[in-house]
This record gives structure tokens, sequence and C-alpha cells, in this order.
């Protein structure tokens, strides 16, 4: 790095002592530097005459490219630094859409007003996709739920346990219901999430320990469209509560026999470092959320 910074100061100045007292070296030191450097690329970066000096064809080439790798660098550098510093950092976070509808904000209006400095970069996906993200290292941490039981105490931090009910349309004979048996809904068209969902893969496991298989009949990944089915009377469903259910001629009603909650909390990848802004989010939630 410094031979590449000598490099650009020289080609700036065309002039070696000047070079030498902007970078606070000997003239000697430079010359040696930049003379290793020729001999490293097999090329001359300047040709000299008498005393002056200009940047040759080779040198030219060379100094667009030095001068871009320098500045990634930079950034870089500027980059750790401000992961060093808890207050001034970005913190890449992954939710649920569901999840970002009703728990996310007051999450992220509670940290702001106590860190205003520090950034969001935020992508809302589904729970197969955020734990693929973190994997990954392409995001820090993800809102998730924990149904898959794969997070420990070393990487997670519950936040809430969610409850979630039965859906139908108001068309549905079950609209008069306020509280259904999983039993009695043995015989329903089942509408749900894709097979590799965590949620549908729950659902699932809550029907076959009750005796039955569901019958499937539509499946989404998204819960706006699973809710706009079961508005459409295409059969039922067991979904999260989220903000915008309510403009849709559903039914809502609580399954009485078995406990239809999920975990909500905040998870990362095990035995990873993350930036001292991510930790700081972890010890937040962790200490508000008890």
């Amino acid at each position: 790095m410094h031979q590449l910074r000598y490099f650009q100061v020289i080609a700036q100045t065309k002039n070696y002592n000047q070079a030498a007292h902007l970078l606070h070296v000997s003239q000697p030191a430079l010359t040696k530097a930049i003379h290793k450097l020729e001999e490293e690329l097999g090329i001359p970066l300047f040709n000299r005459i008498g005393r002056s000096i200009d940047i040759s064809i080779y040198g030219e080439k060379f100094l667009s490219y030095v001068e871009e790798s320098l500045q990634l660098l930079d950034r870089g550098v500027q980059e750790i630094q401000s992961m060093k510093d808890p207050l001034q950092g970005t913190i890449r976070l992954a939710f649920l859409q569901t999840i970002g509808t009703t728990i996310l904000p007051g999450i992220l209006r509670r940290f702001k007003e106590c860190y205003p400095d520090v950034q969001f970069d935020l992508q809302q996906c589904n729970s197969q996709r955020a734990l693929e993200l973190v994997e990954n290292n392409e995001v820090d941490l993800c809102l998730v739920t924990n149904f898959s039981r794969s997070f420990g105490e070393s990487n997670w931090v519950p936040i809430k346990m969610e409850q979630l009910y039965g859906y139908c349309s108001i068309n549905h004979p079950l609209s008069r219901e306020k509280s259904i048996s999983i039993q009695a809904l043995r015989d329903e068209p089942f509408i749900g999430y894709k097979d590799h969902l965590l949620m549908q893969k729950q659902v699932m496991k809550w029907c076959r320990d009750a005796g039955f298989t569901p019958n499937i009949v539509f499946q989404g990944t998204e819960v706006p469209t699973i809710a706009g089915l079961i508005s459409a009377n295409l059969g039922i469903g067991i979904l999260p509560y989220y903000s915008g259910l309510e403009a849709l001629p559903v039914h809502r009603f609580e399954i009485s026999d078995i406990d239809c909650v999920r975990e909500v909390g905040l998870a990362w990848k095990a035995d990873t470092t993350l930036s001292a802004s991510a930790q700081l989010f972890i010890e937040f939630t962790s200490s508000n959320y008890e």
C-alpha cells in the first residue's frame, strides 16, 4: 500500500522532492520504493528526463487502477472503523413480513430513541430466506420465529410469544364460532404456506399430532396472499395476526385444544463476530424484552 500511495503522489506532483515532503518520507526512501515497484511490475512507471520526470504510458494506465483500489481500501478502512463504534454503525437485519407490521416498528422506534445515529439495512423475506441470509453472512441478525428450535442461548434472544389464530371467510359456517378445536378442522380444506417454510411445518405437526393430515388446497409464501384466498372462501388457515387482516372479509377464531403460539426472537449466526452496533442491538433487545 505504501508503494501504491507513493506512486500516486509522485504521479500527481511529478516531483520527488515535493512528493517526499507531502508523504513525510525521505527522497531516497521514496526513490527506492518506486524502483522496487517498477521491478515487480517489469515496466517503467515514469520517464526521467534530466531532473524532471513524467508519467509513462504504462504508469498512466496503472494510475487509474491504483486510484480506484486505494479509494476502495480507504472505504474499507472507514467501514471497519465504524464497525468498532457501536453508536455509528449499520445493522443489517432480515425480518418476516408479519413481524414487520407488528413487533419490529416498536423495537426500532425505541432503539433509535436511544441510539439515533445507528443505521439499519432492512430486508423483508420469509423465514427460510432469513436463515440463509444469516448463514451466508449477508445480514447480521434476523427477526424470526424459533419453530425449528435451531437457535440456542448463544445466538437467540426471545422477544415475544405470539398468538396464532384460525381464519375463515365471513361466509363460512365457522364464522359464528369464537373458539374451535383443531379436531373440528380435520375435514376442512386448508390454505397454507409452502412446504419448506417453518410455519407450514408447524401447522402440519399440530394437525398430525391431532391425528389427521390436513387437506391442503392452496399454498402461498406470504400472509396477505393466504388471507386473500381465505377471504374468498376457498379454505381455512392458521395465521399470525398482522396489521391489514382486519380490512379483509375474514373471521378470526381461537384454536382451543393446542398451544397455538409461536416464539418470536432475534437470531444470528453461531460462533461469528458481530459488529459493535449489532451487538449493541442484541443487548438492547435482550434487556428490554425479558
